[in-house]
Order: structure tokens, then sequence, then C-alpha cells
């Protein structure tokens, strides 16, 4: 049993050094290729690894811990502030599932304020938002416009072939502040920077598909969905010879939806799939209502936000509900949120819980709500710094031990089956399928990665060989190296701590 262990450690050490090495790495101290009993031996591993001079000046913080007798395993600078990027959404989704509940759903109600009369809706059809981000065709596969045309459908079985009046949509549930607070302005064009809003679509963006021309130097073919010819693109991507660099980018104007694609697509290249951000999502979502209602021939007036409009009356008790759309349950939402990073569903959450706990939807409502909740688990909030949901923002800045705390916490906590299952699974799925390449941990560690620049983390849970779990919170500031190097030195400790023999 000795000699198999001190084989993977020697492994551990071997692949970790042939991966981040340019040169040979030199032999390991005789003193450290033994198998580890005890804690001291693992802690002074750990240190070893970290105390290299290629990882200087990073700042590193770590906390390790046993949650069932509450021991520490490891501690380096676990009280220090760091940048945790987006393992930011570990506390969001925590937050959202210990108070709202993993059966929570969105529900968005389609009121009218007027009578249907021989097939004409003689007044206004009001869609009331919900803050739902998932009016989309991620669970109905991938059909984008399925929830609109079933809208449509219902439409029709109350006999309304046309619409008199406008298509309101009442996005209000949550501000139009749909930006993380400090997010880079050179993000905002990209799919991971998509704003919030009480009406959403499609995840807020447009799906570009990108196929060469007919011949080289002749303009690539982009096109648009779920609306064509929404945004307006000036196409500047042009199609190369099979040997040239193949580069596709796109920059969306402030406050605009005007996009300039440019760069280049190899000839022989098949169609290539990306997504832009809208500039008004209600805007957007009504379009896209728009679209599926002339396809189902409803005739209809025209489409207005709200907030364009001189409304004395908001409330809507003198208004009929036609129908409502419920989403899919918190916990199909936080499972997508968690495998796949999605900040846009994240910044969503964190508004939710300001809207639902506060009537506020805002991010800072939703802020104050998770500084209560900290409260309650034993985290002071004024040690804890929250500026947005996703983590995107470089401004959060929270402790190893913080998120070591809040992972402890859950374990409590009624929504911890659905929480451990969003996490992805080291070498196996989401964020973490390509990681731990060459260690036997992978299949044993349910964990949430981070990333902004020079900025990488990784917290979650390992259960071990020896048959105890832990919990581990690895972040990382201000790295000199290639982030590859980052993540072999994470996944090294990791791996360790799934070796603990002792």
């Amino acid at each position: 049993m000795k000699l198999k262990f001190y084989a993977v450690v020697l492994l551990i050490f071997a692949v970790f050094f042939i991966k981040c090495s340019q040169r040979p790495a030199p032999a390991l101290p005789e003193q450290r290729m033994v198998s580890i009993h005890n804690i001291r031996d693992f802690n002074s591993r750990i240190d070893y690894l970290i105390n290299q001079p290629r990882f200087q000046p990073a700042h590193f913080g770590i906390y390790i811990m046993e949650p069932r007798t509450g021991a520490i395993v490891y501690s380096r600078n676990a009280h220090d502030l760091f940048m945790p990027a987006s393992n930011m959404k570990l506390i969001t989704t925590a937050a959202t599932l210990d108070i709202l509940g993993e059966d929570y759903t969105y529900e968005t109600r389609i009121y009218t304020d007027g009578k249907i009369e021989d097939g004409i809706l003689k007044g206004d059809l009001w869609i009331k938002g919900s803050g739902d981000p998932a009016i989309s065709g991620r669970y109905y596969e991938g059909k984008i416009e399925h929830i609109f045309q079933s809208w449509a459908d219902s439409l029709k079985k109350l006999g309304i072939n046309k619409i008199e009046g406008k298509i309101i949509g009442d996005d209000n549930i949550f501000s139009d502040q749909g930006l993380g607070s400090g997010w880079e302005h050179n993000d905002l064009s990209y799919y991971y920077a998509a704003k919030t809003s009480g009406l959403s679509y499609n995840d807020n963006c447009m799906d570009l598909y990108f196929t060469p021309g007919d011949s080289i130097g002749a303009l690539a073919n982009i096109m648009q969905k779920p609306i064509p010819d929404y945004m307006n693109l000036k196409n500047e991507l042009t199609t190369v010879h099979p040997d040239s660099q193949q580069s596709i980018d796109f920059h969306r104007y402030t406050n605009s939806d005007s996009v300039r694609v440019f760069g280049s697509i190899s000839i022989d290249s098949d169609t290539i799939v990306d997504w832009v951000t809208v500039n008004d999502p209600t805007n957007y979502f009504l379009t896209g209502f728009k679209k599926c209602l002339n396809d189902a021939d409803i005739e209809f007036n025209k489409i207005v936000d709200i907030d364009k409009m001189q409304i004395s009356d908001s409330s809507y008790d003198n208004r009929q509900l036609l129908f409502a759309h419920n989403s899919v349950k918190l916990d199909t939402i936080v499972h997508t949120l968690n495998k796949v990073s999605q900040n846009f569903y994240a910044e969503t959450l964190q508004k939710t819980l300001g809207a639902e706990v506060k009537n506020k939807g805002t991010n800072q409502a939703g802020i104050e709500v998770e500084n209560e909740w900290f409260e309650d688990i034993g985290i002071d909030p004024a040690g804890i710094f929250i500026r947005d949901g996703s983590g995107l923002s470089r401004h959060n800045l929270v402790t190893p031990f913080q998120i070591g705390k809040i992972l402890q916490t859950m374990k409590t906590s009624p929504a911890y089956n659905t929480y451990l299952k969003s996490l992805p699974i080291g070498g196996v799925d989401g964020t973490l399928g390509n990681r731990f390449e060459g260690y036997n941990v992978s299949g044993h560690v349910h964990a949430k990665t981070g990333y902004v620049g020079h900025v990488r983390a990784h917290s979650g849970y390992v259960t071990a060989k020896n048959g105890r779990e832990y919990i581990f919170s690895i972040l990382v500031n201000h790295y000199p190296t290639p982030t590859s190097c980052i993540n072999d030195l994470q996944d090294r400790i990791v791996a360790l701590l799934y070796n603990l023999e002792y």
C-alpha cells in the first residue's frame, strides 16, 4: 500500500513540473518524496510548490478544512482579501438556494385591460416580467422561440386573432441598470457581460453564425438568430486562404445595437457560432415576441416598453390575467449557472434576491440580502466586499476562509444536494472537464473555478481516498506565470489532498 501511494505522489509532482517548466525540473529533495501520513508533511509539500521563484510576486490564499471535525488542514493567508472571479458564483448560488429554496420559479404573466370580441382583443396586452433568465431554447432542445410560440398558441386558444391595442412590456421588477458594478468596457460586447432585465430573451444575446465567402478576399456571410437583421452589422470579416490565420472578433458600439465584425475566416472553415450582447433587452424581448405573433398570423398594433409610456395606474388589479408562464425550477437554473459559469444567470439571481426579499430588483438590494445571510451564518459582512453576482467585477473582495465557511454552511442546507450537483466535477464535466489530466483525483472533486486577468480561483469539495471529505478554497491573485501553471498548481494541491493517507 505504501509503495502504491509513494508512486502516486511521485506521479503528481512529475506531472506538475513537466507541465509548468520550459526546462527539466530540478530533482526534489529526498525527504519530499515520501508518503503523506501527517498534516505537517502535507503542509510542507504545498509550501514547497508555492514558494518557487516562478510564482513571485503572486499572492496565494488557501484554506482547507475537514467539515466533519472542523479541523483546519492547511491555511495560508486565509483571512486576506482576494478577487474571487467566478468563485463569486459559489456565494450567489448558495445564498439564493438557501433563501428562496430549490423549487423557486419565475412567473411571467400576460394580462389585458380589454375584452375579446369576435376574435379581436379590444385593448392592450401586458407582459409583466418576473426577471426569468430562462426564456430561451436552453431547456427546449435549442428551440429559441418555443416559449413565445406557446404564448401565441395560448392567445389563439383564447380566440384572439388580432390585438387592437399595444403590446406593453413591463420590466420593472428589476432596475434598468443592467450591468454589474465595475465591469470593463471592453467586455460589454461579449456574452459573458450580457445585461439583466425584468424581461429577457435568449440570454440577452444575438446568435451570430459565420461562414466563409465564395472566394478568397470576399466578405464572409453572417446570419443572425433568433431575429434576422435585428443588429445593424458592419461586416469587415474577410475570407482567407486555408493556410492563413483565422481570427473573428466584433465590437458593439456603446448604447447601440450596431456591431462591427472584423477579422478573417478560412475558406474551408465550418460554420462558427458566437454571441453578441444586445443593448436594450426589453426591446429585444418584445421584438422576438412580435416575430412569433407575425408567424402565427396574429395582428397587432405595436410593441412598447412600459417606461416609454405615461402610466397613471401601475397596479394589475383592474387587468385580467390571460395566462402565465413558469420557468424551470431554481435547481435547474443553478445547475446550468455553476456548470458552465453563466454570468447572466448569476446577475439575475442576485437581483432576484433583492426583488423577493427587499422588493427592490437591484444588485445593491441583493447584496444587502446576502450580507444579512452572511451575518446569520457567522461571517462579518463588514469584512466581505461584493459588487456583482457573477465575479466579472474586479472590485469583489473575499477571503478563502469566507468561501470555505459558505461551503461548510451549505452542507447543512436543505438545498445541499442541489448545490453539490451543480458544481463541475473534476476531469468529468463543466469548467473542470479538462482539469486533473494525469491525476487519480478525477471524479472525486466538485468545485467551481474562476478567472479574470491574473486572477485564478478554485474552491469546492473533495472526497479523499481515506474516506474523508474536505473543503478547499485556493485563490491566486497577481500571478506572473501563464494561467496554465496556476491551474496545474491548484490541481496538484487538490490531488495531494485526495491522496492523503493519515
